[in-house]
Protein backbone atom coordinates (compact mmCIF):
# COMPACT_ATOMS: atom_id res chain seq x y z
CA UNK A 1 0.00 0.00 0.00
CA UNK A 2 2.90 2.19 0.83
CA UNK A 3 4.52 1.85 -2.65
CA UNK A 4 1.12 2.11 -4.18
CA UNK A 5 0.69 5.80 -2.63
CA UNK A 6 4.19 6.51 -2.96
CA UNK A 7 3.87 5.78 -6.45
CA UNK A 8 0.88 7.99 -7.03
CA UNK A 9 2.49 10.61 -5.20
CA UNK A 10 4.88 10.66 -7.97
CA UNK A 11 2.34 10.37 -10.70
CA UNK A 12 0.68 13.34 -9.41
CA UNK A 13 3.67 15.26 -9.85
CA UNK A 14 4.79 14.00 -13.09
CA UNK A 15 1.63 15.34 -14.28
CA UNK A 16 1.56 18.48 -12.68
CA UNK A 17 4.87 19.08 -14.56
CA UNK A 18 3.22 18.50 -17.66
CA UNK A 19 0.53 20.84 -17.32
CA UNK A 20 2.87 23.36 -16.12
CA UNK A 21 4.53 22.71 -19.39
CA UNK A 22 1.44 22.48 -21.91
CA UNK A 23 0.45 26.11 -20.18
CA UNK A 24 3.85 27.58 -20.13
CA UNK A 25 4.03 26.37 -24.12
CA UNK A 26 -0.07 27.75 -24.48
CA UNK A 27 0.79 31.08 -23.23
CA UNK A 28 -0.19 34.16 -26.57
CA UNK A 29 0.61 37.47 -26.58
CA UNK A 30 4.02 39.57 -25.51
CA UNK A 31 5.10 38.74 -22.70
CA UNK A 32 7.91 41.48 -22.76
CA UNK A 33 5.37 44.71 -22.70
CA UNK A 34 5.95 46.59 -19.43
CA UNK A 35 3.23 45.88 -16.21
CA UNK A 36 1.41 48.66 -16.97
CA UNK A 37 -1.93 49.83 -15.99
CA UNK A 38 -4.65 50.96 -18.67
CA UNK A 39 -8.35 52.01 -18.10
CA UNK A 40 -10.90 52.46 -21.47
CA UNK A 41 -13.35 54.99 -21.02
CA UNK A 42 -16.24 54.42 -23.95
CA UNK A 43 -19.44 53.20 -25.11
CA UNK A 44 -20.24 49.89 -26.97
CA UNK A 45 -18.01 50.26 -29.45
CA UNK A 46 -15.44 49.56 -26.69
CA UNK A 47 -17.16 46.97 -25.12
CA UNK A 48 -18.98 44.40 -27.61
CA UNK A 49 -17.14 41.14 -28.54
CA UNK A 50 -15.98 41.14 -25.16
CA UNK A 51 -13.86 44.49 -25.57
CA UNK A 52 -11.12 46.78 -26.85
CA UNK A 53 -9.61 46.04 -23.42
CA UNK A 54 -10.06 42.28 -23.65
CA UNK A 55 -7.97 42.11 -26.81
CA UNK A 56 -5.33 44.73 -25.62
CA UNK A 57 -5.01 42.50 -22.86
CA UNK A 58 -4.24 39.70 -24.84
CA UNK A 59 -1.63 40.93 -27.19
CA UNK A 60 0.10 41.98 -23.59
CA UNK A 61 -0.83 40.21 -20.68
CA UNK A 62 1.49 41.39 -18.29
CA UNK A 63 -1.20 44.64 -18.23
CA UNK A 64 -3.92 45.24 -16.01
CA UNK A 65 -6.68 46.73 -17.69
CA UNK A 66 -9.91 48.52 -16.98
CA UNK A 67 -12.76 49.96 -18.53
CA UNK A 68 -16.10 52.13 -18.43
CA UNK A 69 -18.10 51.87 -21.26
CA UNK A 70 -21.83 52.44 -21.68
CA UNK A 71 -24.02 51.81 -24.44
CA UNK A 72 -24.44 55.21 -26.71
CA UNK A 73 -22.24 57.31 -24.32
CA UNK A 74 -19.94 60.27 -25.23
CA UNK A 75 -17.19 61.59 -23.34
CA UNK A 76 -19.60 64.14 -22.01
CA UNK A 77 -21.83 61.56 -20.15
CA UNK A 78 -18.80 60.14 -18.98
CA UNK A 79 -17.60 63.42 -17.51
CA UNK A 80 -20.82 63.76 -15.31
CA UNK A 81 -20.54 60.20 -14.66
CA UNK A 82 -19.76 60.12 -10.97
CA UNK A 83 -18.24 56.13 -11.61
CA UNK A 84 -16.39 56.98 -14.11
CA UNK A 85 -14.70 59.84 -12.39
CA UNK A 86 -14.50 57.94 -9.29
CA UNK A 87 -12.20 55.89 -11.54
CA UNK A 88 -9.84 58.01 -12.93
CA UNK A 89 -7.98 57.92 -9.43
CA UNK A 90 -7.43 54.10 -9.24
CA UNK A 91 -3.64 54.55 -10.07
CA UNK A 92 -3.76 53.99 -14.24
CA UNK A 93 -0.93 54.56 -16.44
CA UNK A 94 -2.78 54.77 -19.57
CA UNK A 95 -6.34 56.03 -19.87
CA UNK A 96 -7.88 55.70 -23.22
CA UNK A 97 -10.97 57.56 -23.99
CA UNK A 98 -13.34 56.97 -26.83
CA UNK A 99 -16.57 59.25 -28.40
CA UNK A 100 -19.28 58.52 -29.39
CA UNK A 101 -18.64 57.61 -32.60
CA UNK A 102 -20.76 60.43 -34.69
CA UNK A 103 -19.95 63.36 -32.11
CA UNK A 104 -16.75 64.43 -33.21
CA UNK A 105 -17.96 65.36 -36.63
CA UNK A 106 -21.68 66.42 -35.64
CA UNK A 107 -21.09 68.09 -32.91
CA UNK A 108 -17.17 69.70 -32.88
CA UNK A 109 -17.44 72.18 -30.00
CA UNK A 110 -18.93 69.69 -27.65
CA UNK A 111 -16.39 66.75 -28.25
CA UNK A 112 -13.36 69.77 -28.78
CA UNK A 113 -14.49 70.72 -24.81
CA UNK A 114 -15.78 67.17 -23.39
CA UNK A 115 -11.46 66.68 -25.24
CA UNK A 116 -9.67 69.22 -22.92
CA UNK A 117 -11.29 68.36 -19.80
CA UNK A 118 -11.11 65.01 -20.10
CA UNK A 119 -6.89 65.68 -20.48
CA UNK A 120 -6.87 67.85 -17.68
CA UNK A 121 -8.46 65.47 -15.24
CA UNK A 122 -6.42 62.30 -16.41
CA UNK A 123 -3.30 64.27 -16.22
CA UNK A 124 -3.99 65.75 -12.84
CA UNK A 125 -4.79 62.23 -11.74
CA UNK A 126 -1.25 61.19 -12.90
CA UNK A 127 -1.91 59.02 -16.16
CA UNK A 128 -0.92 59.51 -20.03
CA UNK A 129 -4.59 60.43 -22.13
CA UNK A 130 -5.05 58.77 -25.42
CA UNK A 131 -8.00 59.26 -27.55
CA UNK A 132 -9.60 56.44 -29.55
CA UNK A 133 -10.37 57.51 -32.90
CA UNK A 134 -13.28 55.60 -34.51
CA UNK A 135 -13.68 54.42 -37.77
CA UNK A 136 -16.60 55.39 -40.48
CA UNK A 137 -20.60 54.84 -39.93
CA UNK A 138 -21.84 53.51 -43.26
CA UNK A 139 -25.45 54.74 -42.07
CA UNK A 140 -23.94 58.72 -41.46
CA UNK A 141 -22.30 60.48 -44.78
CA UNK A 142 -20.85 63.25 -42.92
CA UNK A 143 -19.04 60.51 -40.51
CA UNK A 144 -15.79 59.52 -42.81
CA UNK A 145 -12.48 58.15 -41.84
CA UNK A 146 -11.19 61.99 -43.21
CA UNK A 147 -13.77 63.61 -40.77
CA UNK A 148 -13.04 61.69 -37.75
CA UNK A 149 -9.25 61.84 -38.13
CA UNK A 150 -9.70 65.33 -38.98
CA UNK A 151 -11.48 66.29 -36.01
CA UNK A 152 -9.15 63.88 -33.90
CA UNK A 153 -6.48 65.80 -34.46
CA UNK A 154 -7.74 69.50 -34.05
CA UNK A 155 -9.17 68.66 -31.05
CA UNK A 156 -6.04 67.14 -29.54
CA UNK A 157 -3.85 69.61 -30.73
CA UNK A 158 -3.18 71.45 -27.38
CA UNK A 159 -4.60 69.41 -25.27
CA UNK A 160 -1.70 66.93 -25.00
CA UNK A 161 -3.84 63.68 -25.79
CA UNK A 162 -2.17 61.14 -28.34
CA UNK A 163 -4.12 59.77 -30.78
CA UNK A 164 -5.09 56.34 -31.76
CA UNK A 165 -5.60 55.72 -35.19
CA UNK A 166 -8.36 53.48 -35.69
CA UNK A 167 -10.06 54.49 -37.58
CA UNK A 168 -7.58 55.26 -40.04
CA UNK A 169 -6.21 51.42 -39.48
CA UNK A 170 -10.47 50.60 -40.54
CA UNK A 171 -10.30 52.28 -43.73
CA UNK A 172 -6.73 51.05 -44.45
CA UNK A 173 -8.30 47.63 -44.19
CA UNK A 174 -11.41 47.88 -46.07
CA UNK A 175 -9.70 49.60 -48.86
CA UNK A 176 -7.43 47.01 -49.39
CA UNK A 177 -9.35 44.07 -48.02
CA UNK A 178 -12.95 44.60 -48.01
CA UNK A 179 -13.76 40.93 -47.77
CA UNK A 180 -12.93 41.06 -44.07
CA UNK A 181 -15.51 42.37 -42.06
CA UNK A 182 -14.45 45.18 -39.58
CA UNK A 183 -17.87 46.88 -38.91
CA UNK A 184 -22.15 46.87 -39.26
CA UNK A 185 -23.90 49.52 -40.94
CA UNK A 186 -24.01 51.22 -37.60
CA UNK A 187 -20.30 51.27 -36.92
CA UNK A 188 -20.62 48.56 -34.47
CA UNK A 189 -16.95 46.44 -35.23
CA UNK A 190 -17.16 43.09 -35.55
CA UNK A 191 -14.64 40.42 -34.04
CA UNK A 192 -11.87 41.67 -36.30
CA UNK A 193 -12.88 45.03 -36.08
CA UNK A 194 -12.31 45.30 -32.54
CA UNK A 195 -9.18 43.19 -32.58
CA UNK A 196 -7.90 45.61 -35.44
CA UNK A 197 -8.93 48.32 -32.94
CA UNK A 198 -6.84 46.99 -29.82
CA UNK A 199 -3.34 46.47 -32.29
CA UNK A 200 -3.63 49.69 -33.10
CA UNK A 201 -3.96 50.51 -29.11
CA UNK A 202 -0.83 48.12 -28.52
CA UNK A 203 1.10 49.90 -31.10
CA UNK A 204 1.01 53.22 -29.88
CA UNK A 205 1.07 52.41 -26.19
CA UNK A 206 3.65 50.34 -26.61
CA UNK A 207 5.37 52.50 -29.73
CA UNK A 208 5.99 48.83 -31.29
CA UNK A 209 4.51 47.47 -33.93
CA UNK A 210 2.29 43.85 -33.29
CA UNK A 211 2.95 41.66 -36.07
CA UNK A 212 3.87 38.74 -34.74
CA UNK A 213 1.98 38.96 -31.91
CA UNK A 214 0.57 35.27 -30.78
CA UNK A 215 -2.69 36.65 -29.78
CA UNK A 216 -5.27 35.98 -32.08
CA UNK A 217 -8.48 36.13 -30.13
CA UNK A 218 -9.53 33.26 -32.35
CA UNK A 219 -8.89 34.45 -35.85
CA UNK A 220 -7.12 32.53 -38.21
CA UNK A 221 -3.45 33.57 -38.61
CA UNK A 222 -3.44 34.81 -41.83
CA UNK A 223 -6.40 37.51 -40.78
CA UNK A 224 -4.90 38.48 -37.58
CA UNK A 225 -1.17 39.15 -39.20
CA UNK A 226 -2.88 40.89 -41.57
CA UNK A 227 -4.64 43.12 -39.70
CA UNK A 228 -1.35 43.59 -37.20
CA UNK A 229 0.23 44.93 -40.12
CA UNK A 230 -2.68 47.43 -41.11
CA UNK A 231 -2.38 48.56 -37.23
CA UNK A 232 1.18 48.96 -37.41
CA UNK A 233 1.10 51.10 -40.28
CA UNK A 234 -1.49 53.27 -39.27
CA UNK A 235 0.52 54.13 -36.03
CA UNK A 236 3.81 54.58 -37.67
CA UNK A 237 5.43 51.37 -36.22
Amino acid sequence: MRLRAALLVALAFVLALLGASVSGCATTGDQTTPEVRVLFIGNSYTYVNAGVDADFHGLAPKTVTGRSAVGAYTLERHLADAHTMDLLDDGWDDIVIQEQSQRSVLDYQGFDHSVSTFSAKIRTAGARPYLLVTWARPDTKAVTTAALQAAAKSATKNAGVTLIPAGSAFGASLGERPSIPLNSADGHPTREGTYLAACTVYAVIFGKSPVGNTYTSGLDASTATYLQQVAATAAGR
